[in-house]
């Protein structure tokens, strides 16, 4: 809102439920797409009996966009399940056992070596659209696409060309441009995309309420607020 008073702080809620939430609803989609879990549910509604080939922890890369809170858990619980994983972020980070890539001249080399791509970014200017054709385009053939950060990541057009493409082979998606999404969107009936309503992870309000309290006491003090957003990187 840029007509907002310059002085005026705003702080954001780091909930620890909500990151580890997040990592389980990924780890869940993950071990689906390995198993063709979704699949075999299309073939079941179809009285299809098809066995199909599937993968191993050990035989996919997990690319991550965004290594902030829920990015570098994510990244780091994937680990401990034996998954090859490798984040990239706006600046550089150091996570134990994770691969990273920082800014603009590293994103291509993470890009072509991610099997499967988790969009956990922030939404700002600089990330609204960037999981479109040109970026899905540089994933390796058959890469799956997670988006659980918001619906203003991804072009739909862009995901639906290159599923029928047969470049991208699948897309688990929790968030939209519009929510509900509409009736009409064509994500509804495709075959090759997973839907869930928006609640990847839902943050505790046990966590949450004692974060408010205390920056309520620390304004009220005058004392440095918890968790402030940079408005400059816009988050």
């Amino acid at each position: 809102d840029d007509t907002r008073p310059k002085n005026i702080p705003i702080t954001r809620i780091v909930d620890p439920y909500l990151a580890s939430d997040m990592s389980e609803h990924v780890l869940s989609v993950l071990l689906a797409h390995l198993k063709n879990l979704n699949a075999y549910k299309l073939d079941q509604i179809d009285h299809i009996w098809q066995p199909k080939d599937y993968k191993r922890i050990k035989d996919v890369t997990v690319g991550i966009l965004g290594l902030g809170e829920l990015g570098a858990l994510t990244a780091k619980d994937l680990t401990s399940f034996g998954f090859k994983v490798q984040g990239w972020s706006r600046s550089k980070k150091d996570i134990q056992g994770v691969k990273t890539y920082a800014g603009p001249e590293e994103k291509d080399s993470f890009l072509k070596t991610s099997d499967i791509l988790v969009c956990l970014l922030p939404l700002t200017p600089a990330t609204e659209g960037i999981l479109n054709k040109e970026l899905l385009s540089k994933l390796p053939q058959d890469a799956y696409l997670i988006n659980v950060a918001r619906g203003g990541h991804l072009v739909d057009e862009d995901l639906l060309a290159l599923l029928n493409e047969q470049h991208i082979s699948g897309a688990c998606l929790d968030v939209y441009h519009t929510e509900p999404l509409p009736k009409d969107h064509p994500f509804w009936s495709h075959k090759k995309i997973h839907m869930t309503p928006h609640y990847a992870s839902v943050s505790d309000t046990g966590s949450v309420i004692p974060q408010i309290v205390e920056n309520y006491k620390r304004l009220d003090s005058g004392e440095k607020l918890q968790n402030l957003v940079d408005m400059n990187k816009g988050y």
